[in-house]
């Protein structure tokens, strides 16, 4: 029994090499894991989040050029800055070689249609909303808290939601590639 063991050891060692060197082979059509773009996104949201307390106590339109206007410009360029990271992620290596069935077009499909993408372009087109109505009108105080079960019916609660859902949607997928 044990020379019938030991003659059917070697076979056993080689299909589980093989299984072992056929899943590494499989297509990635997911983006890497990128720790300097999770990075960038917690940088920018603490940022962001000391942006919105700043404003839910009330500011007027006056004080926007001195003491926010250079906050809004430089959270907005941030934002900018790490969907260029995201746009600009290299193709896995299984499709630069020839045995892949997926295509350059393939993988920019990917990175378009990526959550983080979307949400970036979301929270950049919110804070640069965010930004001209505290340039034009200022922003009343909030009375309530934007995340009390009745919502303060201000505007920063608008912004500030929508700044939420996004960030949550863009951080939760790149963390999520860390496989």
């Amino acid at each position: 029994m044990g020379s019938f063991l030991a003659s059917r050891l070697p076979g056993r060692a080689l299909v589980a090499g093989l299984l072992l060197l056929l899943s590494g082979c499989a297509t990635q059509l997911a983006p890497s894991y990128s720790q300097s773009i999770v990075d960038a996104l917690n940088t920018a949201n603490a940022q962001t989040l000391t942006l919105f307390a700043t404003v839910s106590t009330g500011v007027s339109s006056s004080t926007y050029a001195a003491q926010r206007e250079a906050t809004y410009n430089g959270l907005i360029g941030q934002f900018q800055a790490v969907e260029s990271q995201v746009a600009a992620r290299p193709m896995p290596q299984s499709l630069m070689g020839t045995s892949s069935s997926t295509t350059l077009a393939d993988w920019q499909k990917v990175l378009a249609t990526a959550p983080t993408k979307g949400s970036l372009d979301t929270i950049v087109s919110v804070l640069t909303k965010m930004r001209d109505e505290d340039a034009k009108n200022g922003f009343k105080p909030v009375i309530t808290g934007c995340s009390s079960a009745t919502l303060d019916p201000s505007l920063i609660c608008g912004f500030q939601n929508a700044y939420t859902q996004n960030f949550d949607s863009a951080l939760t997928y790149e963390s999520a590639l860390k496989r």
